[in-house]
Parts: C-alpha cells; sequence; structure tokens
C-alpha cells in the first residue's frame, strides 16, 4: 500500500501521538502498580503485625494460664504438705508421754475435791495420766514441797497451780522460767496481780466482783432491805476480799436502810467458825442476812441460825454435796455455784493446748449463777461427776 506526502506526514504524527498516549497509559499503569503495591505492602505489614501481636498475646496468655496453673499447684501442694505435717504431728503427739499436774492443798475438803476432779477427769479424758500434788492439810509450804519433789522426779510439761497467796508467786515464775506453762483456776489474775504472777500463762474463774453483786442484790430483796447483814470470809485474801467488798459496795449502794457489818473471818475449822458466826448473831439481835465468800459458809451459818433458834437469809459459796443439802433443806437461801469443776477442767484443756503447740488468752472469765432449790438438782448430777472422777484419786 502507497501513502502520499500528506499521508505520511499524517501518520508520523499520529504515530507519534499514538506513542504519547502509550507511553502515558504505561506511565500511569507503572504509578498504579506502585500504589498498588503500597497499598499492599502496608496491608501486609499489617497482616504481619496482627498475626504477630495475636502470637504474642496467646503466647502471653498461655504463659500467665501455666505460671497460674503452676501458682495454685504449688499452694495445693503446700497445704497439703502443711495438713499432712499437721496430721503427723497429731499423730506423734501422745498426751501420756507428756506429763500434766496439778498442785493445790487441804485436798479432802468437799469444795477442794470438785477443783481436784474438775482437772483429773479432763485431763483423762484428753488421754492424760494427771499428776495430783497435794497434801491433805491446808498447808501451803507442804505443797510446795511436793510440788518442787514431783515437778522434778516426775518431769512435768505443764502444771495447773492454785494461787495460795504472793508466796506462790516464785513458783509460777520458776517453772515459767523454765518453759513450763503455769496456770491456775479459781482466781482472776487482773489489775496488780498479773505484776505479782509473773510467768502465768493463763487463769480461769469467775468473777469475784460479779458474784459479790449478785449476792448482795438478791439477800438485799429477800430481807426486804431492811436489818443487819453479816459478812464473813475464810481468811483474807485477794479473792475473797474482792467479793466481800463487792457486796459490801453493792448493798450500800442499793439498800441504804441495811446496816452492813464490816468482813470478819469465820476460818476453815468449821466447828470454831459456827461459833464465830453464833457471835456475831448474838452481837446483832437484828440480824437478817449474812454473805460468807468461802465454800466452808453454808455449813458456817446453818450451823449459826440452829445455835440461836433465828432464821436469817443467808449465800454462801459452792455447790458442793454438803451444802447443796443445806439449801435443799432451807437451812441456806442459796450457794454461789463457783465453777469449780469448769474452772480446772478448763486449766487441763489450756495445759492441752499449749503443749500441742496452741496458745490461749490470758484471761477466761466463766459464769457462777446462784443455787437455790429450783436449780439444785443440776449441781447434785455435777457432784456424782466427781464422786466418780475421784475413786482412783489418793
Amino acid at each position: 500500500m502507497f501513502f502520499s506526502a500528506k499521508e505520511r506526514s499524517l501518520k508520523k504524527e499520529g504515530g507519534e501521538k499514538v506513542l504519547f498516549f502509550v507511553k502515558l497509559i504505561k506511565s500511569l499503569k507503572e504509578k498504579k502498580m506502585k500504589k498498588i503495591l503500597v497499598i499492599l505492602t502496608v496491608v501486609v505489614i499489617a497482616a504481619t503485625m496482627a498475626l504477630v501481636g495475636t502470637s504474642c498475646t496467646a503466647a502471653a496468655a498461655t504463659t500467665a494460664a501455666a505460671e497460674t496453673t503452676a501458682a495454685a499447684a504449688t499452694t495445693a501442694a503446700a497445704a497439703t504438705t502443711a495438713a499432712a505435717e499437721t496430721t503427723a504431728a497429731a499423730a506423734e503427739y501422745n498426751p501420756k508421754d507428756h506429763p500434766i499436774a496439778i498442785g493445790i492443798f487441804l485436798k479432802v475438803h468437799p469444795v477442794v475435791r470438785i477443783m481436784i476432779a474438775g482437772f483429773m477427769v479432763r485431763a483423762t479424758e484428753l488421754g492424760y495420766e494427771p499428776i495430783l500434788l497435794a497434801p491433805d492439810e491446808a498447808d501451803a509450804p507442804k505443797q510446795y514441797g511436793l510440788l518442787e519433789a514431783g515437778m522434778a522426779s516426775l518431769k512435768v510439761q505443764g502444771l495447773c497451780q492454785y494461787l495460795f497467796d504472793e508466796s506462790t508467786a516464785q513458783y509460777v515464775k520458776k517453772y515459767s522460767d523454765q518453759g513450763i506453762p503455769v496456770v491456775t483456776g479459781h482466781t482472776a489474775v487482773q489489775g496488780d496481780l498479773v505484776a505479782t504472777y509473773k510467768g502465768l500463762t493463763a487463769w480461769a474463774a469467775c468473777s469475784a466482783i460479779e458474784y459479790g453483786k449478785t449476792a448482795a442484790m438478791a439477800i438485799g430483796e429477800q430481807i426486804g432491805g431492811k436489818g443487819t447483814v453479816a459478812v464473813t470470809e475464810g481468811s483474807f485474801n485477794p479473792t475473797e476480799d474482792l467479793a466481800a467488798k463487792s457486796f459490801i459496795d453493792t448493798m450500800k449502794a442499793n439498800f441504804k436502810d441495811v446496816k452492813v457489818l464490816d468482813a470478819a473471818v469465820e476460818g476453815f475449822d468449821v466447828p470454831s467458825s459456827i461459833q464465830i458466826a453464833t457471835a456475831i448473831m448474838q452481837a446483832n439481835p437484828d440480824i437478817t442476812g449474812a454473805f460468807s465468800t468461802t465454800g466452808a459458809g453454808p455449813s458456817t451459818w446453818a450451823g449459826a441460825q440452829k445455835n440461836t433458834g433465828k432464821k436469817i437469809c443467808a449465800i454462801a459459796m459452792d455447790y458442793s454435796r454438803v451444802n447443796l443439802d443445806l439449801v435443799k433443806s432451807g437451812d441456806m437461801y442459796a450457794v454461789v455455784a463457783q465453777p469449780l469443776f469448769e474452772e480446772f477442767a478448763k486449766c487441763a484443756e489450756m495445759l492441752d493446748t499449749i503443749l500441742r503447740g496452741g496458745t490461749v488468752p490470758f484471761d477466761n472469765i466463766m459464769p457462777s449463777p446462784l443455787v437455790t432449790k429450783e436449780n439444785v438438782e443440776d449441781y447434785y448430777a455435777i457432784n456424782d461427776k466427781v464422786d466418780a472422777g475421784m475413786k482412783n484419786v489418793k
């Protein structure tokens, strides 16, 4: 095919234009591809980062879960080990290998027998073979001699020692210094007494202040707030002094028409005590009531009423069988149920807890209700338990 010059010129011109457009399109295509490539690169990088992030999160979660599982396993293992050790320790502890003892005097006295029985019965129930370090007489020096001999020869590891007076403090400290836990019953070691009995581990007793108040309110109401009321103690000692003071203060505060005599010592010999109480009644013809802070008080005031032929409202201490008989017969209005058995049973329990590695509170206050005709039978039941527990005690 042949083209004219003009046609050839147009063709050339058209070819250049076509070439221009081809190049333009190619350029645009290259730019578009670059843009697409950039977009794709960004997308790939983002996806990669997302995948990496997810993997890290999953790995972290997996690690955390593993650590939590390991910690839980460790805790469970520790708990299991502790439980096993506790069980093993409990299995290894044999009470018979850890002698415990009670130190007291006047072991033939019916009230003291209740105290001794509380300790001996409960200690036996706990698996111990309890030791009694007590003379028949109300002789503290003799008891201390038995105490020292028994503690050394019998290798006693826990002691319940009755606190006679400040002379007992040296023995409390002596055995405490040797690492032997020393507890006591029947005396509330509070106030200045804490410093007196250094080394004491714990005590269990009722509140002399509270039962002094209770007795005062009961007698005051029974006598109609009139007449004269006597107060006697077995001896002047911290516990009885506190009870007597509480009684006197309460009576004076609530029954202002009642004359309250100062506390007198009746002693521990019953025939002599009856004579002392008889003399008080004869010296005060208008006497209407009496409060004794000692366990022989019921016999004392029942005897004095018999000697004088005068009936008064009398309250004294403790639920020994002979005292309950006097309440039941009406010779005594009431007795304070000092928790004699319970206090010393608590002492045995505290020593057991301590020797097994536990702890006990220093103060252990126990209730002390009045025993009247209405509830006297409940306390005969406790005496039956005392008699059974004291059968083999010498």
